[in-house]
């Protein structure tokens, strides 16, 4: 695996538990963010990109700053 490629499962491993330590369910998030359940699946894993507007989007919804996101 690339380190490009390991950053993104960090950065999606890195959603997750913040998600998950607000008590935030995929179904919920997803829907306050606009797409399907899953594609944060997707992005949970590693598996696809998000933009960054999805980005600011969930720091604004799990109430963080965005190095916390990048802080893995």
């Amino acid at each position: 695996m690339s380190t490009k490629d390991e950053r993104l499962v960090l950065l999606g491993q890195q959603i997750k538990k913040i998600r998950k330590s607000k008590k935030v369910s995929q179904l919920n998030l997803s829907i306050k963010l606009g797409i399907t359940r899953e594609h944060l699946s997707k992005l949970e894993r590693g598996v696809t990109y998000p933009s960054v507007k999805i980005l600011f989007a969930i720091v604004d919804l799990l109430n963080i700053k965005f190095k916390d996101l990048i802080n893995f």
